[in-house]
This record gives structure tokens, C-alpha cells and sequence, in this order.
């Protein structure tokens, strides 16, 4: 099972294709959620995805930019997309639960 901000870094990796590397899906998560998330817990919840099979790492080349180091992008792996599609489905139980309570709301 994914935490909730396991499941929102794969799927903005995702929503990136290839281009996803720990700033960006920190600027990303951090424009979304509207508030400010510790880049050091993005950098350790995409190792942790990793390590559990989630995510791919591939290094990009080196840039002047960056004093000559290579950027650590991040794609989402089959097992990823599993992940999500279960994740998605079991929030989808859970708020169709609310159906009638969402109604009577508005």
C-alpha cells in the first residue's frame, strides 16, 4: 500500500514522461498541494520507490549548468502503474462510500 505521498510523487513522475527529477517533482508537489513540501523527504521517498521497484533512476548528461553533474531523472516502472491503478481503485471504493452524503452537501 502507498502512502498518500507515495502515491502523488509516481503520479507526477508520471505526468512528467521521462523529464521527472527530484526538483521538479518537488516544485510540482509543492504547486499542487499548495504548500511546501521538504525537498529532502522527496529525494527520500523517490530512493525509496526505487529500491521497491516503482520507479526507474537513469542519470542525464552532465551540463555546464550544473558544474558538469548529471541530473537523477525518474520514470514510472510497470510495477508503478500497478501500484497506482490499485491505489486509485481502493480511493475510488472508499468515495463512492460518500455518494449519498456528497449529495445531500450540495
Amino acid at each position: 500500500m502507498l502512502t498518500k505521498l507515495e502515491d502523488q510523487i509516481l503520479m507526477t513522475v508520471w505526468k512528467f514522461r521521462g523529464e521527472a527529477y527530484g526538483v521538479n517533482v518537488y516544485q510540482h508537489l509543492s504547486e499542487v498541494l499548495d504548500a511546501k513540501v521538504a525537498v529532502g523527504v522527496v529525494y527520500t521517498a523517490l530512493d525509496r520507490l526505487t529500491k521497491r521497484g516503482m520507479l526507474n533512476s537513469y542519470k542525464g548528461e552532465s551540463t555546464a549548468v550544473r558544474g558538469g553533474m548529471r541530473k537523477k531523472f525518474f520514470e514510472l516502472t510497470d510495477i508503478g502503474i500497478q501500484e497506482l491503478t490499485k491505489s486509485k481503485a481502493v480511493h475510488d471504493r472508499i468515495w463512492n462510500d460518500f455518494g449519498d452524503l456528497l449529495e445531500k452537501e450540495t
